[in-house]
């Protein structure tokens, strides 16, 4: 930033937008904005101010000069300088006599300006400091912490506070993240005549920039300047991810090319420096960069009191300040020379080396980031001045995209968190070394994991939540001991998937803040002893994992930026932070009791089934000898306890100077390699790495079955064998992370106070696929009871619960399906029934800037809770696992309903489908072709298409022989060249060796609907819920649920708002949409009993009167089926939304309008008849627009039926599913009640052989079919 006397903490303001009003390009910078009179120029008026201000300056400097140190100074800063001094900026500040009490507290704010209403201005003395309180008499808090809490407290949005050496314009902070401010060294400005900083001053705290009255706060010159910087904040990080990879590439291919670079190139071809190792020296000099860039900008590389010529030194001279202004002059952009690189290594070595240092009184920062050997081989390299320049340029000029102007990045007012979001981007690349003309080039490679996994940088916005929910109460209880500050130091928190460390950052701050203010006795403590205790925070109360060993080290840099004081190192923080995999390992000491499983040994894609079966033979053999462990207190519980207490003395070693952080370094690898840690760990790793070794001849060696882990348990033989070799490879390539081991202190307590984060997102079939059979098979070993399609969060929510201690608290972000189907049942319903208590939700939140990602917040107590429960910002007294208050909550499968409902085929093979242009072509070759040749009609086609025709068509050879599916020699060779070379590559074995087959076939579909002329479909995913006969003699796709009925009352009911409602609440979504799961909505929901005649017939009518209307809008309009719905459900529909979207014309749409509507009504009728048919009619439905909870806050108005209608049916609806299921279990039906029962055992029937088209083919069936080829004809 170029104005040397200003700064900025917090998101207050940004630099450019300080530029731009500075060069008059914001609003409010004409004469008459000021209060000028007419024909007066405001630079003028400034330059009156300026020369005036300058000879109060030299006046109020001799007034200083006779006052003694042990005084304020409070009379001679108000009196001589800050009253006429704010006088020029047009303030009135008049003394104010008396403090204002706010909630039983004084605020004795020392003057208001009343031609602004009050407007606060506290004047100090040039003796006092704005962050401390005076040691005697005075205020109760420090000028600025006081300042601070009254504008929390009141309607005012500003104040300033001043000792006359600074200034500082205070925002209300209780309305932003964290603290915020602007300050100006006015003593720096006025001895060292900074004129456009003075002048910047003036345009932006002038008193007609400031509220008129406390409630124009929103509409001020001020706040606008504030709204503008937070706009430009976001534009900024948007651009600034892109930058720091450019730069990267910059920096990456300037070594490399570089004549003096052999070393480097050599060890590259010699594979001695890896594409990762290259990549982390790279991250690392980035990080370099960006932690010197804001400690610059903030002011934090000195403490207060030294000498300021060595400050000028450090600045002018060595600073990556002084870099980034050379980078924006164009001279400097062709020099070839590499002096400023050398210059730079100088730089860095002020801070790795006391030694070096010491002659600018710059203390060194240790750690690993400036550790002498952080950026590897970088240090004998050279490099242009012109390519590291150009980085530069990338990492501090930002070229806004709307208007092409450049914008100064302010490193120092940006948010540490911020940083994250933009370089948690470079953790999702894979380093390469590729060749470009000739010569070596750094690339990047897309990874998956990340991205694919559903890792995303997390929005303030929804961890402050998190934080109010879980830790705010840990909080609450530590507060009410004796010793407060050992009380708040000793909690515990932990994020288990930490990636940049953004909820950690919050959680750091929240307890730093409290720590804070028990120490100086204030609400609102300044920023000096709140940096103080958010740096004891992360030192003593911070824990988190990742997976990535880059995210790991990002975490730590930001971690290590919030915390930094001048003049002191960065805290010692690799046992907190840490690498690991964290639902891969033991979490207590008690599970090495359980030896090895049986589940280890399980035959998977790579094994060799022979060796498999064996070990497993073997295995479960043993397992039943059991051999005699070891006293257990013996062989673990004693040295963990042992281990428990040697941390516990290592985490109170001091770390106020480097010496002492690298003997805490040193110390901490020799505890970690002492005999009883090792041992233990060797326990953990040999128990886990039985999982993951292939089970094949080559491995037989490294195998450990149960017997001999025993052996090893009891001390029989040494760890250092090669299966325990074996079992250490395997950990250090998985990551295992045994949570008792990796931090004992906190295991010996039970485990964390409060567990924080955002789980990486990935739907339960994608596991295995990403991360292979063996990781699958050992998460569903471990955690028991995990039903099959459960998602990837599961067994993150499952082990952060594990290692919650009792009483504390779990609070995450994460998707809506946490509430839904299998992910529901294996996460919450297992939490709630082992102590746990849900005490807030927040559900279908959108994710900002995501707009297909809905999330959920979530906060869980290990133990009993009773405070209050928020669920979507209601007090409610109970909150169930489906995030809804019904304390009945689980509906049972129903045995009439099984085989009602079937998924379509999934023929798993692009190859077998075609066009109806191929399928032609094929008939004309040979009619032969006919047999096997079917429409294929798709979920897409059914919701999208108005006449729900499909619009591709399938090879299908049933489950024929190879040798009949050849006789159709045309058709068998098109699946023969496009399907098998994708099917070899499959991983199921069956799809391998039946390639010509559909993967699945579903021959009891087609069974079922043999003499059918019609079936009902759904689309599986879908906006609205929307049930469609189709003809039969189709392929149906694995994208649809099929029901083989015929009737219009079947239709009717599954239809209605009594049925949509218990699907939307049992069944899971994908994304904002629906996922109609017939296990969890269709098999478990009780149709109404025993109707009449005369119900049946209505709800035939009904259904028909509903079905055929509404496909007749559908043809007339040519809108699909969501179109349709979109239309149905838009509150104030007009015929001009109508012709939007249909494009028809005028008279067609106001017809269209009119039947709208009547389809409204039809289905309010039909909702009234199901209702009818339950008996029910004492509900009022109440149809009307509505908003609805589950769904996104962006797109939750529909017509249906009211919020308490709706809870009257679903608990009617549920009550009689329990009753149902009652009567079939006295029935014998089910042998138990347990939820969730398996199904009877099916009469599968004669699975030979089956066929598509239906017993004596319908006239309305082949019709379809010609209706469909003469569509085809007209495309």
């Amino acid at each position: 930033m170029k104005f040397t006397t200003v700064r900025l903490e917090g998101s207050i303001f940004t630099a450019d937008i300080l530029e731009k009003i500075a060069q008059e390009e914001l609003k409010g910078q004409v004469p008459g904005d000021f209060g000028l009179k007419k024909g007066t120029k405001v630079k003028d008026e400034i330059a009156a101010a300026w020369a005036d201000a300058q000879d109060l300056w030299r006046i109020f400097k001799r007034h200083q000069d006779r006052v003694n140190s042990d005084k304020s100074g409070v009379t001679e800063t108000r009196k001589f300088w800050m009253i006429p001094f704010l006088g020029f900026l047009g303030y009135d500040a008049q003394f104010s006599s008396k403090a204002e009490i706010v909630n039983n507290q004084t605020y004795a704010i020392s003057h208001r300006d009343e031609g602004l209403k009050g407007f606060p201005i506290h004047i100090m003395g040039f003796n006092d400091s704005l962050d401390r309180k005076r040691e005697e008499g005075g205020p109760r808090m420090s000028p600025h912490g006081l300042v601070q809490e009254y504008l929390n407290l009141t309607e005012h949005l500003y104040a300033i506070v001043t000792n006359g050496i600074y200034l500082r314009v205070l925002r209300d902070s209780s309305r932003l993240v964290k603290l915020s401010f602007i300050e100006f060294d006015l003593r720096t400005m006025m001895e060292d005549e900074h004129y456009a900083d003075f002048a910047l001053m003036f345009r932006l705290l002038h008193a007609s920039r400031m509220p008129q009255t406390p409630d124009e706060g929103p509409v001020s010159l001020i706040e606008a300047y504030h709204q503008d910087s937070l706009d430009s904040g976001a534009r900024i990080r948007e651009g600034l991810s892109d930058a720091v990879e450019t730069a990267i590439k910059t920096l990456a291919d300037g070594f490399l090319i570089h004549p003096a670079n052999t070393l480097l190139r050599e060890e590259i071809e010699q594979e001695k420096l890896t594409p990762n190792e290259f990549y982390q020296y790279m991250l690392r000099l980035i990080y370099r960069l960006l932690f010197l860039m804001v400690i610059e900008e903030r002011h934090l590389i000195y403490p207060e009191g030294v000498d300021r010529r060595n400050q000028d030194i450090y600045y002018n001279y060595y600073s990556v300040t002084q870099l980034r202004k050379r980078c924006e002059t164009l001279r400097h952009l062709q020099d070839t020379n590499s002096d400023l690189w050398v210059g730079l290594l100088h730089t860095f070595r002020l801070f790795e080396d006391e030694k070096k240092g010491k002659f600018l009184d710059i203390k060194p920062l240790a750690g690993d980031l400036f550790d002498p050997n952080a950026i590897g081989v970088f240090k004998q390299c050279r490099l242009e001045n012109k390519v590291l320049l150009e980085a530069l340029k990338r990492l501090s000029l930002f070229e806004n995209k709307n208007t092409g102007q450049l914008m100064r990045i302010n490193y120092g007012s940006l948010n540490v968190e911020e940083f994250g979001s933009v370089y948690e981007g470079l953790l999702e690349y894979a380093p390469a070394f590729g060749t470009e003309k000739t010569r070596r080039a750094f690339q990047f490679v897309r990874g998956t994991e990340r991205s694919t996994s559903g890792s995303h940088y997390t929005p303030d916005e929804l961890v402050q939540p998190l934080i109010k929910h879980s830790l705010d109460h840990v909080i609450e209880e530590k507060l009410k001991q004796e010793k407060k500050e050992e009380a708040l130091k000793s909690i515990t928190v932990c994020d288990v998937a930490c990636g940049s460390g953004h909820i950690l950052l919050n959680a750091a701050r929240r307890i730093g803040t409290e720590l804070a203010r028990v120490r100086t006795g204030e609400e609102q403590p300044s920023p000096t002893p709140l940096r103080k205790g958010i740096r004891d925070t992360i030192r003593n109360c911070i824990y988190g994992v990742d997976k990535n060993p880059l995210a790991v080290e990002l975490c730590k840099v930001a971690l290590w930026l919030e915390a930094h004081n001048p003049g002191e190192p960065l805290n010692f923080l690799d046992h907190h932070i840490k690498c690991g995999d964290s639902i891969v390992g033991l979490a207590h000491m008690e599970e090495l009791e359980k030896g090895i499983a049986d589940e280890a040994f399980k035959t998977l894609p790579g094994d060799t089934k022979e060796v498999a079966q064996e070990f497993a033979r073997l295995n479960k053999k043993q397992k039943k000898e059991k051999l005699a462990l070891l006293n257990f207190d013996q062989a673990v519980k004693l040295p963990m306890h042992d281990i428990a207490e040697i941390f516990k003395q290592f985490n109170s070693l001091p770390e106020n100077a480097p010496e002492e952080v690298e003997n805490k370094r040193k110390e901490y690898i020799h505890l970690t390699s002492e005999a009883q840690f090792v041992r233990v760990k060797s326990l953990a790793d040999i128990q886990v790495a039985q999982f993951f070794i292939p089970k094949t001849e080559e491995n037989m060696q490294k195998l450990i079955t149960d017997a001999g882990y025993r052996k090893y348990f009891s001390g029989y033989e040494l760890v250092e064998s090669e299966q325990a070799i074996a079992a250490l490879a395997e950990a250090q390539k998985r990551r295992f992370f045994h949570w008792f081991l990796e931090f004992p202190d906190v295991f010996a307590k039970g485990g964390f106070d409060c567990i924080l984060g955002n789980p990486p997102y990935l739907g339960g079939k994608k596991i295995s696929g990403m991360y292979g059979d063996n990781y699958l098979n050992y998460l569903k070993h471990n955690f028991q009871f995990v039903l099959g399609q459960s998602d990837y969060v599961v067994y993150f929510l499952r082990r952060i619960y594990n290692i919650l201690c009792f009483n504390g608290f779990l609070s995450l972000i994460t998707t809506n399906t946490i509430s839904q189907g299998d992910t529901r049942q294996s996460g919450l319903d297992f939490i709630l029934e082992s102590k746990g208590n849900i005490n807030f939700v927040s559900k279908s939140i959108k994710w900002p800037g995501i707009a297909s990602l809905m999330v959920s917040l979530l906060s869980i107590k290990k133990g009993e809770f009773s405070g209050l429960r928020i669920l979507n910002g209601e007090k409610v007294p109970f909150i169930s696992s489906y995030f809804d208050v019904d304390t009945l909550v689980t509906p049972y499968k129903l045995n009439r309903n099984i085989d009602k409902s079937f998924k379509g085929s999934d023929i798993f093979g692009e190859g077998f489908m075609l066009e109806y242009t191929e399928v032609q072509e094929l008939i004309d070759k040979n009619k032969k072709n006919e047999d096997i040749l079917f429409p294929f009609i798709t979920g897409n086609d059914l919701t999208q298409k108005f006449d729900q025709i499909p619009s591709r068509w399938v090879i299908n050879f049933f489950d024929w022989s190879l040798e009949k599916a050849k006789e159709y020699e045309e058709c068998f060779k098109i699946v023969l060249d496009k399907v098998k070379p994708v099917r070899d590559k499959t991983k199921r074995k069956s799809n391998r060796e039946n390639w010509w087959h559909y993967a699945e076939k579903r021959p009891k579909l087609y069974r079922k609907i043999k003499k059918l002329k019609r079936v009902l479909a759904i689309s599986q995913i879908t906006k609205f819920p929307s049930f469609s006969f189709l003809p039969n003699g189709l392929v149906y796709s694995t994208g649809m649920i099929i029901f083989p009925y015929e009737s219009y009352s079947f239709f009717a009911n599954l239809q209605s708002s009594i049925h949509y409602e218990w699907a939307r609440k049992y069944s899971s979504t994908l994304e904002t949409r629906l996922r109609y799961a017939p296990s969890d909505c269709f098999e478990t929901f009780p149709f109404p009993q025993n109707l009449s005649e005369e119900m049946e017939n209505e709800l035939e009518r009904i259904g028909e009167e509903y079905h055929e209307f509404r496909r007749q809008i559908m043809l007339i309009l040519e809108l699909g089926l969501t179109k349709t719905y979109n239309l149905f459900h838009s509150k104030d529909l007009t015929s001009e939304q109508i012709k939007k979207e249909s494009k028809k014309d005028q008279d067609t749409c106001e017809t269209a309008l009119q039947d709208i509507l009547k389809l409204r009504q039809l289905h309010k009728q039909m909702d009234e008849a199901v209702l009818k048919a339950y008996g029910w009619t004492d509900i009022n439905l109440a149809h009307d627009f509505y908003e609805v909870d589950y769904l996104p806050e962006n797109d939750r108005v529909r017509f249906t039926i009211s919020p308490e209608a709706r809870k009257q049916i679903l608990k009617r609806l549920l009550e009689l599913n329990h009753h149902i299921h009652e009567q079939e279990v006295k029935a014998g039906l089910f042998k138990n009640k347990d939820k969730g029962s398996k199904k009877p055992e099916e009469n599968t029937g004669d699975e030979t052989e089956f066929k598509l088209v239906p017993e004596n083919q319908s006239q309305e069936n082949i019709e379809f079919t010609q209706k469909r080829l003469e569509f085809k004809e007209k495309e």
